[in-house]
């Protein structure tokens, strides 16, 4: 048994996979899709779902995701048909509220700006090369 003082990442946690979740967010649905196939519903945490979609296939599938409770959720967020300008001018980027969760955009940027520096001080020593090097010629 794990300690209920250590961290939340450290405890066992219950998988729970989309039959499940379908199945607990709202059974009465479940269970119609279940019988809509001529089956009964089995006595499970996911009612018989996944054992459902293993028989029947893709139809039940389609019929399981189309009653996903997020359904609307995950449809937003990986449907590319919206583009919409909001005038602030951040080129029609979306507006994310995890922007930078993971720390790949600042690591990105730093190494952007660095690169750029980089290029400008090589751009400013072969300019003032070739100024010393003119200056040379018209001397002689």
């Amino acid at each position: 048994m794990i300690n209920s003082s250590c961290p939340f990442f450290l405890k066992t946690q219950k998988k729970m996979d989309v039959y499940k979740y379908v199945a607990e967010s709202n059974p009465i649905v479940a269970q119609g899709i279940i019988e809509s196939f001529g089956y009964e519903h089995a006595n499970t945490p996911d009612m018989g779902l996944s054992q459902l979609v293993a028989k029947v296939g893709e139809p039940a599938l389609k019929k399981v995701m189309e009653n996903h409770p997020d359904k609307e959720v995950i449809l937003e967020m990986f449907s590319e048909t919206k583009t919409s300008t909001c005038g602030c001018g951040c080129g029609s980027k979306k507006h994310e509220g995890f922007l930078n969760a993971d720390g790949n955009f600042a690591k990105e940027k730093e190494s952007n700006s660095s690169s750029m520096i980089a290029q400008q001080t090589n751009a400013m020593i072969l300019v003032s090369a070739l100024f010393i090097f003119t200056a040379l010629m018209i001397k002689k």
